[in-house]
This record gives structure tokens, C-alpha cells and sequence, in this order.
């Protein structure tokens, strides 16, 4: 019991000192610090992907949207470096399942400029929350299925949705945006 009682008297003299410690100044110019994307159901394992993710996640509240969307989904998201087929940058490419969570992967062209990846990854995913919007989607032969019907047909056999258009050019936007303030400042 004393042993307690001075455990507890311990704890509230280091919280007491910890609270009246001069905390050091912050410039009044300076930029808030950047958000690290938490432990996201959005991973990369690449670099410069997810380099690419962080500062996208940092300069769009749309991309950061997105990524909300899909952590509070069942679904794993991973954006992974590669090429695509139909001569595209980037590609939703599959979706297969467990009993409980959904794994999606989406390849980005790591070699195009940092710009155009991060509204490409951003046009990806918000393929991904149309299928993660449709539960029974859990394999590539019912994510083709999927899109059979909903979306238009695109050059070369692919498929394209308006939502996911919308995405990548609000991202894109914002992102330019964030540019141009940062060097005004």
C-alpha cells in the first residue's frame, strides 16, 4: 500500500514538472510539420513509392481522404513500383481475399515524375474504394466483372470510371497548389 501510494506520488510530481518545463520556441513562419501517414491499410514497400504516398498524404486533403476511406475498410491496399499493360502509368491490378480482409495492388511507373504519381496513385485508389464499395468483389475475375458493368471501356480493354478521373485532377490541383504556395513563401 505505501509502496503504491508513493508510486503514485512519483507520477504526479513528474507529470506536474513535465507540464512547467519551458517548451522550446517554434519560428512563427515556420510550416506545420508534415502528418506521417499512420499505420496505414495504404502500404509500400518501395522507397520512392512510399516516399511518393507520404507527400501526396501531406499536400491533398483528397489523397488524405481516400486513404481514410480505405482504413476504415476491411481492405489492404498495396502500391507497389512496376509497369502496367494497355502503355498506362499506373493500374489497379488485382483483388483477392481471405475470410476477413480484402488485398488490392495497384503498380505505379516509380520512373514517372513525382507530380503525375502522386494524382496517379490517387486515380488508383479511388479505384480501389469503388471495389471495396461492392463486398462480393473479392477475386480479378469479379473485379473485371465489376467493372464490365459499371465503368466506360477505355482504349485497349481497359475500364475507366468518372469518380477516379475526378480524383487524380483534384489531386493533381491540390498538389500544384501546395507547390506554388511553398515557393511563395
Amino acid at each position: 500500500m505505501a509502496k503504491t501510494a508513493r508510486n503514485l506520488t512519483v507520477a504526479v510530481v513528474m507529470t506536474g514538472a513535465t507540464m512547467v518545463m519551458p517548451q522550446a520556441s517554434l519560428a512563427q513562419d515556420a510550416p506545420p510539420a508534415p502528418v506521417p501517414v499512420p499505420i496505414s491499410h495504404v502500404r509500400a514497400r518501395d522507397p520512392r513509392v512510399a516516399a511518393v504516398v507520404q507527400r501526396a498524404f501531406d499536400r491533398s486533403a483528397t489523397f488524405r481522404k481516400l486513404v481514410a476511406i480505405i482504413d476504415g475498410s476491411d481492405t489492404f491496399v498495396y502500391v507497389e513500383a512496376g509497369k502496367c499493360s494497355h502503355s498506362v502509368r499506373a493500374c489497379f491490378v488485382s483483388v483477392t481475399a481471405s475470410s476477413t480482409h480484402r488485398y488490392m495492388r495497384v503498380v505505379v511507373d516509380s520512373r514517372t515524375v513525382e507530380s503525375e504519381m502522386m494524382w496517379l496513385i490517387a486515380h488508383e485508389l479511388r479505384h480501389t474504394i469503388e471495389v471495396i464499395a461492392e463486398p462480393s468483389v473479392r477475386d480479378g475475375a469479379a473485379k473485371y466483372h465489376f467493372y464490365e458493368r459499371t465503368a466506360m471501356h477505355a482504349s485497349g480493354g481497359t475500364h475507366e470510371t468518372r469518380a477516379a478521373i475526378k480524383a487524380g485532377e483534384t489531386v493533381r490541383s491540390e498538389v500544384k497548389n501546395w507547390n506554388r504556395n511553398q515557393t511563395i513563401r
